[in-house]
């Protein structure tokens, strides 16, 4: 690389700070007329903005601000994680959805880009819509001057006034600002008072992801395409999502009494009641979601109990009495009929059930007809099964793999589904949650301490992918004690937890790639005319 492709002066990036706003920083100090020249010594331009195409060029562009390529790509989402293109990081070291991010974004606040003198990546997340600090919304267009919100400029702030944008948004109401605030704290790092709103505790002590998902499944909980990885912002207008977060804001300020009231919105809703086929679907669909999320959305699962003891008149909850069978050949048994409409199961899902053991049947004959008998005890310990059956979908975010590695586990024989379309023809695939943790737990009893820092097994899979190594063949390899699990991290989860030994990696595939390469023809050969070139 040429010295005159690299910046003269450099400076490091901010913690929370924009990878364009970096880049129109840099060029400031460099006193350069537009930021990018320095996009066009990496191959890049701001016409045709592509996440991967960043991210190929990545390296260069770092070696041109001289700075490490890993803390550039902390100020864009552009590395996928977690074994997911969906997952990316954020500056605080947790990963999200990418779909929460509208990257790039031209919207600031003025204020604080003259205040911070750096443009904060806290402004691409497409539930702040506006300042926490001076409750302006987020703009690409000064009304005053006229001037627009350009990628190539070289001032943190596009806006020529004097005192731009002074004016707070009345329209914001306490609780919106205080989630505001609260994400920014989780973010940025700030300091904001959030006493005055009435968070629960759990919420305040809560990471950033489950905040946001909490926020996505409150404010999208009438609508049907409601989810936790905030794809729906991609359909509604900039008001919808602001008039979103402000209902999120409203059930989670004055714990738990906003919560109460944000159920009672779902029993009636006030502004389209014609918009809901069935009043009770969304408050039904949504304690659901809670109930299968407990660990993704804690606080939604805590505002429904909460609810509960007020409506019960905080009485408590007196378990059911085991039912015991009286001594004698009377075993408390109920016809495969009955059985079946309580269950509601077809008649080939029972037989399936039968055949594999979930349930216990006595067979008897009387005249020419077979009748079967089930045991209540049976039924019991199935119905407790399927409360346990969780998703593919929720099976892969415990493990932090893909749907794709997920299904070559299934194959492999490392897991079993309890419902796959291979398996039983249904089309939804559903795993026992006791035994994906159990698996987790295997690897954890086998997984080592060492001194050595493992490298995680999603990086050596990336890493030596064109060798044929992946989830399975490293699985095997550790069960044939060719290779050592280690543990990485126990913050982390699912496969995040372990790693590999990277020395014994290396030598593995560096042998194995010795071995494939074809082997020089001898001169013998060639001269007997046995080689044909």
């Amino acid at each position: 690389m040429c010295l005159s492709e690299v910046v003269p002066i450099t400076s490091p990036p901010i913690r929370d700070e924009s990878l364009i706003g970096y880049l129109i920083r840099v060029s400031h100090i460099n006193f350069y007329e537009r930021s990018s020249w320095i996009l066009k010594l990496g191959g890049l331009d701001y016409s045709r903005i592509k996440a991967s195409k960043w991210n190929n060029a990545l390296p260069k562009l770092a070696a041109i601000l001289g700075q490490d390529t890993g803390k550039l790509s902390m100020l864009a989402p552009l590395n996928a994680l977690e074994g997911n293109h969906s997952k990316v990081g954020i500056p605080n070291g947790e990963v999200i959805s990418r779909y929460f991010l509208e990257w790039p974004t031209k919207a600031i606040c003025s204020q604080c880009a003259r205040e911070n003198g750096y443009l904060s990546s806290f402004w691409d997340l497409r539930l702040v819509t506006h300042c926490p600090k001076h409750l302006c919304r987020l703009r690409e267009r000064c009304s005053d001057c006229g001037e627009n919100s350009r990628f190539y400029r070289t001032t943190v702030d596009f806006c020529r006034c004097s005192m731009p944008n002074e004016n707070a948004d009345s329209a914001l109401s306490d609780a919106h600002i205080g989630l505001l605030r609260l994400l920014s704290n989780k973010y940025v790092g700030t300091d904001f008072d959030l006493e005055q709103y009435g968070f629960s505790s759990q919420l305040k002590s809560a990471s950033f992801r489950e905040i946001i998902e909490t926020v996505a499944i409150l404010g999208s909980s009438l609508l049907s395409y409601a989810n936790l990885d905030g794809r729906c912002y991609h359909q509604l207008s900039l008001d919808k999502i602001v008039s979103h977060v402000a209902v999120s804001a409203d059930a989670l300020a004055n714990w738990p009494n906003g919560f109460i009231s944000h159920i009672g919105k779902l029993f009636f809703p006030a502004e389209d009641y014609s918009a809901l086929s069935c009043v009770g679907y969304s408050l039904e669909k949504l304690y659901q979601f809670s109930l299968d999320h407990q660990d993704r959305v804690p606080v939604v699962f805590a505002g429904f109990e909460a609810y509960l003891h007020s409506v019960a008149g905080e009485a408590l909850v007196v378990p059911p009495k085991t039912i015991t069978p009286r001594s004698g050949r009377h075993k408390w048994l109920v016809c495969a009929a009955d059985a079946r409409e309580w269950l509601r199961v077809s008649r080939e899902h029972f037989d399936r059930l039968i055949k594999e053991g979930h349930l216990k049947t006595v067979t008897f004959r009387r005249g020419g007809t077979v009748n079967r008998l089930l045991t209540h005890e049976s039924i019991d310990a199935y119905l407790d099964l399927k409360s346990r059956l969780i998703s593919i979908g929720a099976a892969a975010n415990m493990l932090s793999i893909s749907l794709h590695t997920l299904k070559t586990l299934v194959d492999a024989g490392f897991l079993r589904p309890f419902h796959s379309p291979d398996l039983d023809g249904n089309h939804c695939w559903r795993f026992d949650e006791e035994v994906v943790a159990g698996f987790l737990h295997e690897l954890e009893e086998t997984a080592k301490k060492c001194s050595v820092l493992p490298v995680q097994l999603v990086a050596a899979v990336q890493k030596y992918n064109k060798q044929g190594l992946s989830y399975v063949r490293m699985l095997k390899m550790i069960k044939k004690g060719e290779i050592e699990l280690l543990m990485y991290s126990q913050k982390e989860r699912g496969f995040l937890k372990f790693g590999v030994d990277p020395e014994v990696l290396q030598k593995l595939f560096s042998d194995e790639r010795q071995f494939l390469q074809p082997k020089p023809v001898p001169e013998w050969h060639r001269r007997t005319g046995l080689f044909n070139g």
